[in-house]
């Protein structure tokens, strides 16, 4: 057994299920951070494995030798464990529209999550036939003077997020499921090539299988800490939220890459790597 295992997690209620299974054991700790700041952390040592944005993993990958340590991919392995994902409407990533979508000429994305918003960017062009113009406000920022034209809300904000003067909400699960007919992955475990990679995946599993078996608890704790009913945080984590990362999953993320890099959001040439016992794979 390694010594104590820094583990960075997602603090939004979708990741709960996952991390559950971990409190209270010595020889881990967690590091709860909103999705955005996972990959950086990652890249520096902070953490050893982390639940880190697709978008950002493909990014990482990509990265030579000299900028993270290890070979493949760039010094960063998938574990074949659990993601976050959506085949249909998720609740936690939504476009809030206050004009047209052929007159969109701003949209304001979330700082909290680039995966959630390279998938809006893909959704907006390819989807609603609009090019407008993307931006990502600083988190914590006044609102601008300008309000945006549509609003991208993710995470625990967007379940209980209301806004009467959008003209139409977009799920972005929804859209994807509808566009691609794949699931969708936003997050996956991804640790550092040096990592403890089979002792990582048997107790990230257990984790899950725990976590999984505990999402009625989890729901009415939730529940409190959103502001929604528990009824609502229980079908987030129950229906909406999948946890599932094998070959469906794989060909719904790739899809995305594809997406990604073709619309330049993410660099070409990059494949799924995935740990299996005695190190990785393509």
């Amino acid at each position: 057994m390694p010594g104590k295992v820094t583990i960075g997690t997602v603090r939004f209620l979708n990741a709960w299920p996952l991390t559950f299974g971990l409190e209270g054991r010595d020889d881990v700790g967690l590091r709860a951070e909103a999705p955005s700041a996972l990959a950086p952390l990652l890249r520096t040592g902070e953490v050893d494995v982390a639940l880190v944005p697709s978008i950002e993993y493909f990014r990482m990958a990509a990265e030579g030798p000299e900028r993270a340590r290890g070979g493949v991919g760039g010094g960063y392995v998938a574990l074949p464990v659990a993601a976050i994902g959506s085949r249909g409407p998720i609740g936690s990533v939504r476009l809030f529209g206050y004009a047209e979508p052929a007159k969109l000429r701003r949209v304001h994305l979330d700082p909290a999550s680039r995966t959630s918003n390279a998938l809006a960017a893909i959704l907006v062009v390819r989807r609603l036939k609009a090019w407008p113009h993307f931006t990502v406000p600083l988190e914590g920022a006044p609102p601008p003077a300008r309000p945006p034209d549509a609003e991208l809300i993710v995470g625990d904000r967007a379940l209980s997020a209301e806004r009467p003067g959008a003209r139409w909400v977009l799920d972005l699960g929804q859209e994807w499921e509808g566009y691609v007919h794949r699931p969708f992955i936003y997050a996956f475990w991804v640790a550092r090539a040096g990592a403890p990679l089979e002792w990582l995946i048997e107790v990230l599993s257990a984790a899950r299988d725990r976590g999984l078996a505990a999402r009625d608890e989890l729901a009415v704790r939730g529940a409190k800490a959103v502001g929604i009913p528990v009824e609502a945080a229980r079908r987030y984590l129950t229906e909406q939220v999948e946890y599932e990362f094998g070959p469906k999953q794989h060909q719904g993320l790739r899809a995305f890459y594809r997406m990604a890099s073709e619309d330049g959001l993410a660099p070409d040439g990059v494949r799924l790597h995935l740990a299996r016992a005695g190190g990785p794979s393509g």
